[in-house]
C-alpha cells in the first residue's frame, strides 16, 4: 500500500471525528459570546426613590398601615371578648334569679362562682384591651398628623375615618356592656337581700 493510499484512510477515518468536534467548538463558542438581545438588561435604581422626601413618605405610609392595622386588630379584640363577657353575663343572671324563686343546690352555687370567675376574665382582658386601645388611638392619630405633613391628603383622611370607626365600635361595645352588668348588680343586690331575709328567719 503506498503512503498516499495511507493517508487517505487514515483522513476518512479521523474526519467524523474533527467534523463532531468542530460542531461541539461552534456550539460552545455561541454559549460564550450570546448576541446583543440576549443579554440581560439591568434597569439601574430610580434616583427619585433615593430621595429624603421619598423615603419619609414612605415610612409614613407604613406607619399609617401599621396604625390601622393594631386599630382592626384591637377593636375586633374588643367586639369578640365583650360578645363573650355579656353571654357569661346573661348567664350568671339567670342562675342568680334562680337563686331568688327557688332552693338550689350546692351544686348550683357552684356554678355560679365558676361562671362568675370565668366572667371575671373576660373582663380583665377586656380593661386591658381597652386601656391598649388608648394608645393605639395616639399612635394612629400621630400617623395621620404626620401623613398630613407629607401632603398625603388622602391617606390622612382615610386613617381617620378608620379612628372613628374603630372609637364607635369600641364605645357602643363599652355601653352594651356597662347596661347589662348594671342588671347584673341589680340582680345581685336582690340576692343578698334574700340572704339577709332568710338568715333572719332561722
Amino acid at each position: 500500500m503506498t503512503m498516499r493510499q495511507i493517508f487517505t484512510k487514515l483522513w476518512k477515518n479521523i474526519s467524523p471525528v474533527m467534523y463532531t468536534s468542530g460542531m461541539l467548538f461552534a456550539h460552545y463558542t455561541s454559549f460564550d459570546k450570546p448576541s446583543e438581545n440576549e443579554k440581560l438588561k439591568l434597569d439601574p435604581p430610580d434616583i427619585k426613590k433615593l430621595t429624603h422626601e421619598y423615603m419619609i413618605k414612605q415610612s409614613a405610609l407604613d406607619a399609617a398601615n401599621s396604625a390601622t392595622q393594631a386599630l382592626t386588630v384591637t377593636y375586633m379584640a374588643i367586639i369578640d371578648l365583650s360578645v363573650a363577657y355579656r353571654i357569661l353575663l346573661n348567664e350568671l343572671i339567670s342562675l342568680l334569679e334562680e337563686t331568688i324563686i327557688h332552693n338550689v343546690n350546692d351544686a348550683h352555687w357552684d356554678l355560679i362562682v365558676e361562671v362568675r370567675n370565668e366572667m371575671q376574665d373576660k373582663k380583665e382582658k377586656i380593661t386591658r384591651l381597652v386601656t391598649y386601645m388608648d394608645y393605639v388611638h395616639k399612635m394612629a392619630v400621630a400617623s395621620a398628623e404626620l401623613s398630613y405633613m407629607c401632603e398625603m391628603d388622602s391617606l390622612t383622611s382615610t386613617l381617620q375615618q378608620r379612628i372613628e370607626d374603630a372609637l364607635s365600635k369600641v364605645k357602643a361595645e363599652t355601653y352594651n356592656n356597662t347596661e347589662l352588668e348594671r342588671t347584673y348588680w341589680r340582680i345581685q343586690e336582690q340576692c343578698i337581700k334574700g340572704s339577709k331575709e332568710d338568715i333572719e328567719k332561722q
